[in-house]
């Protein structure tokens, strides 16, 4: 299959390494040309859960939406809020039966994506793969975890599906993948802002007593919103569902906290942020995803 990878942060290297040792046609979509002279240069290393090397012969780099054309699958692994800036882009690539999917945290993607390009042509999914960004072309896979697709009318999904699990990527389709995307916005809600706001790794809200209650008290919102929306959850004990993420997740610092440090944007716009904004219009109280909405913003302007 002729892929292109948009974003070579964490996820978007995993997935690019993953999929060209599977033997794919894979281009990985560079920000800008200094981007690529590095990838180029250097390949892709995973290390961690999975240790492999793709030489730079083997996956194609650039920095010129131009350049690619006719791609059967464009993934879509950029930040959330650089998603309408890259779209544009990303139409070019596009050929008579190319379909996007996006993979990214949060909200919005989706109708983001649907303002260039027709809906037809979407795929949601989400997965639960995790990976810290080292550097450019090298990242440390660090967590191993169902990718779901959104099971469509598109004839693609399956085929994507069964590329994915050749290479080593556990994917499966669903026919109710506004269920998937809420359930795992539920955990990024309550875990993310926690461990950015305080500093620490995944395990250590699982064993604090207070980082934990803040954490499930943010679930707990969240799943409420669901709940009025129509959207069932997947699971129904949060308390245990947050705890058993952190601890098999214990040594993670995850997306936002890594943002925080790099003094990056972060996502909460796209994670709490979003649940705020539904919250209010639908009239649903959800104090505490709004204190995290607001403490993590003041440390992006730090």
């Amino acid at each position: 299959m002729n892929i292109v990878i948009v974003g070579a942060g964490a996820m978007g290297t995993l997935f690019a390494g993953f999929l060209a040792k599977g033997g794919n046609n894979v281009t990985v979509l560079a920000r800008d040309k200094k981007k690529e002279i590095i990838l180029k240069k250097k390949g892709i290393k995973i290390t961690g859960l999975s240790k492999f090397f793709i030489s730079p012969a083997k996956v194609r780099i650039t920095s010129l939406p131009d350049s690619v054309s006719s791609q059967d699958l464009i993934i879509i692994f950029v930040k959330s809020y650089d998603t309408s800036s890259v779209i544009p882009s990303i139409r070019k690539m596009m050929g008579k039966n190319t379909v996007v999917l996006t993979l990214q945290n949060g909200l919005r993607n989706y109708e983001n994506i649907s303002k260039y390009i027709t809906k037809n042509r979407i795929i949601r999914g989400v997965t639960l793969e995790s990976a810290i960004f080292v550097k450019y072309g090298e990242v440390i896979h660090t967590g191993k975890g169902d990718t779901i697709i959104d099971k469509n009318d598109n004839i693609l999904s399956k085929r994507i599906c069964n590329i994915f699990n050749h290479c080593g990527i556990k994917t499966s389709l669903s026919k109710s993948i506004d269920s998937v995307i809420w359930s795992k916005l539920i955990l990024n809600c309550a875990i993310n802002p926690v461990a950015a706001v305080t500093g620490v790794k995944n395990g250590e809200i699982a064993k604090n007593k207070n980082y934990k209650e803040v954490a499930v008290e943010s679930g707990k919102e969240v799943m409420k919103v669901a709940k009025v929306l129509g959207i069932k959850i997947l699971f129904s004990k949060i308390s245990e569902k947050i705890e058993k993420v952190c601890s098999s997740t214990s040594r993670n610092i995850n997306s936002m906290l890594a943002d925080v440090v790099a003094s990056h944007k972060t996502e909460i716009d796209y994670l709490n942020g979003a649940v705020v904004d539904i919250a209010n219009k639908i009239k649903v109280e959800v104090p505490v995803n709004k204190a995290l909405l607001k403490m993590v913003k003041k440390l992006e302007k730090k």
